[in-house]
């Protein structure tokens, strides 16, 4: 066994979760148990915020915790929180511009609320993909938010999102679907912040996506996998590429490199 990763860092929607079969490939679950077994952690790191993720089976994984919204929330295996770090300042107020303008579909994410603004045939159609149900349509009353996702369908829309670029990583996940977070923050920054809650050098790290999001990760991790099912730039920029989520990618990649 290779004794030199301590924890595992994977991506939730094409990685960890199929959106094929609507499940965790039993494979995957069976790799998670061992590489627990074999004292390596495994850490979910995903653009997801905790919300979202109780509409989905995770049953049969154990998680020993989370990087949610895109590095802005950590949890730990109890669902603590330990790390958060809330939108604020301009890019709260610039936000919260957009959304009551309703010019485009966004939603903001806390841990235990969505708020969106209002829904067309464009977030119907994403959410859709993404196996997710639509956040409820409601007044956003100044709570905690840690990330907004935003839904573009027109050059009015996509002018009006990426005029936030000075204050805002922009990141796509799906055809005219972005996330916001803040300027200089990513999955690799939570990654960052939970190694140095657990005492973990990044030498030990692992790293598994198959998204635009996930490429911080990827290269951040000493090892970067991509799955299968990536989109090629994302292959381009990993130092590995296994099988595709339903092909038992995750349990291939840590068998090759001697995890399990």
């Amino acid at each position: 066994m290779n004794n030199k990763t301590k924890i595992v860092f994977m991506d939730f929607d094409g990685t960890l979760f199929s959106h094929m079969s609507y499940s965790i490939p039993e494979s995957t679950k069976i790799a998670i148990k061992k590489l627990q077994e074999n004292g390596i952690k495994v850490f979910l790191c995903t653009g997801r915020a905790k919300i979202e993720l109780e509409n989905f089976d995770l049953s049969g994984v154990k998680l020993d915790g989370m990087v949610l919204s895109n590095g802005q929330v950590i949890y730990d295996q109890d669902e603590n929180i330990i790390y958060d770090r809330p939108i604020e300042g301009i890019l709260k107020e610039k936000i919260l511009e957009i959304f009551n303008s309703n010019i485009v579909p966004i939603y903001l994410a806390g841990n235990d609320d969505l708020w969106l603004n209002f829904v067309n045939d464009t977030i119907i159609k994403v959410q859709n993909a993404i196996s997710s149900e639509m956040p409820p349509v409601k007044k956003y009353n100044n709570e905690k938010f840690y990330m907004a996702s935003a839904f573009m369908d027109t050059d009015e829309g996509k002018e009006l999102i990426h005029s936030l670029e000075p204050y805002a990583e922009i990141t796509y996940w799906h055809e005219g679907a972005v996330d916001l977070v803040p300027k200089g923050i990513s999955k690799s920054i939570g990654i960052d912040e939970t190694l140095k809650i657990y005492g973990i050098d990044i030498s030990e790290t692992m790293a598994i996506g198959d998204g635009e999001n996930d490429i911080s990760m990827l290269k951040r991790c000493q090892i970067g996998i991509a799955m299968g099912n990536s989109l090629d730039f994302v292959k381009d920029i990993a130092d590995y590429v296994t099988d595709d989520i339903d092909e038992d990618g995750v349990y291939n990649a840590l068998k090759h490199f001697e995890l399990i």
